[in-house]
């Protein structure tokens, strides 16, 4: 039997339904506003001389010929020292005498209605000797006034280191040496150890207090001068300044002139990110210059935009003229701090400093003061004329 087979047809299927094309949506990030860069904030050097043009109001009503109030004034609460500088530029006003509390706090309202923006306790004699030294903290502080404190470190009121980080800016310690035995040579005194532990209380627990040490460089010390350097660095305060001794009388041989520049080279090594070694006035201007040579500027103006007041309570010209009464205006035991700046009296008085005619350390440029960055502004300022001031 013959079978045959038969091929199957395809099955025809209709082609598929293909939707329309659709265009290609594409989703746009949401739009933001424009961002504003962040840019950290711009902290001003704190130890720049600079600062005095922070007061340029002041600055130009002197220039106009306005009669102006202090931007500082320096304080001394007493003038007690438990210390014996031998060289101490206010020897002079070691009179025993303090300022009554009460007193002291009338003065700081009388500053502030003044204008006055600051004050910084010193000596005279040791400020914090006073035995109502932190009340005193409290008083210029309640006026918010700016604080700061120049010190020999002995702090021996209790309650003294806590007051000072709460109300103080800025201290600054007299230590003068890197050693006790030193120490006691140049100050007389036998508490370095208790100085010590003070400074690094201050530095272990301020809170923006700035801490900073002092040392005055002479004939005995200034071979300690990078070691107290390295000091200040391990007692971790945010500086050094060495200067060397304000002695016109008692010139420096060249070979000690030559020992200190080394030394100071040496110490300026010291410094770090955070510490910093200021050095005042090792160069041949001030280490030869004598107090016979001429005002390096025509008039010394600068006394007019610090205050100095006593522990005597006599305000006086200058901070190199403590304790000579021919240079004071007058006493706030006595008057009220606005008649005594006012006063003719003062006038007169400092005509005779702005001639040069006072005789200290100071004339003839002989230290690296600020003064002289004063002066050289207020001398420009105060000049009738002033060649090509169009220019930058």
């Amino acid at each position: 039997m013959l079978i045959s087979a038969r091929r199957s047809r395809p099955i025809r299927r209709p082609p598929p339904r293909v939707a329309p094309a659709q265009p290609l949506r594409i989703p746009l990030p949401i739009a933001s506003p424009p961002q504003t860069p962040t840019r950290k904030p711009l902290a001003a050097d704190p130890f720049t001389p600079h600062k005095i043009l922070n007061h340029i109001d002041r600055l130009r009503q002197f220039a106009a010929g306005q009669l102006i109030f202090p931007i500082t004034v320096e304080i001394d609460p007493t003038d007690r020292c438990n210390h014996r500088c031998e060289w101490c530029v206010s020897e002079r006003s070691h009179s025993g005498k303090s300022l009554d509390l009460s007193r002291f706090q009338s003065l700081m309202k009388e500053l502030r209605q003044a204008d006055v923006r600051s004050i910084v306790l010193k000596g005279g004699g040791e400020p914090t000797l006073h035995p109502q030294f932190n009340e005193m903290l409290d008083a210029a502080h309640g006026n918010r006034l700016g604080i700061g404190l120049i010190t020999n470190g002995s702090m021996p009121r209790p309650g003294s280191r806590e007051k000072i980080l709460q109300t103080c800016q800025w201290v600054r310690i007299s230590l003068d040496a890197a050693t006790a035995q030193m120490h006691r040579q140049i100050h007389g005194s036998a508490d370095f150890s208790r100085i010590l532990q003070n400074i690094a209380y201050l530095t272990a627990n301020t809170r923006g207090t700035t801490i900073g040490l002092n040392f005055v460089a002479e004939h005995r010390n200034f071979h300690q001068m990078s070691r107290f350097a390295e000091l200040g660095r391990s007692l971790g305060v945010a500086y050094v300044t060495i200067r060397c001794v304000f002695d016109p009388g008692h010139s420096l041989s060249p070979e000690i002139r030559d020992a200190m520049r080394d030394q100071a080279i040496i110490a300026k090594q010291s410094e770090t990110d955070r510490f910093r070694v200021f050095l005042g006035n090792f160069t041949d201007r001030y280490l030869t210059a004598s107090n016979t040579d001429p005002l390096p500027y025509p008039r010394c103006l600068g006394p007019n935009l610090i205050g100095i007041i006593g522990g005597d309570g006599n305000v006086y010209a200058c901070c190199f003229l403590r304790g000579h009464a021919e240079f004071a205006f007058g006493n706030v035991n006595e008057h009220s701090f606005r008649e005594i700046w006012t006063s003719p009296r003062r006038q007169q008085v400092m005509n005779t400093v702005h001639s040069g005619r006072c005789d200290r350390i100071c004339a003839g440029g002989l230290t690296a003061h600020r003064y002289n960055l004063y002066n050289e502004i207020l001398n420009y300022l105060c000049a009738n004329e002033k060649p090509h001031s169009a220019f930058a």
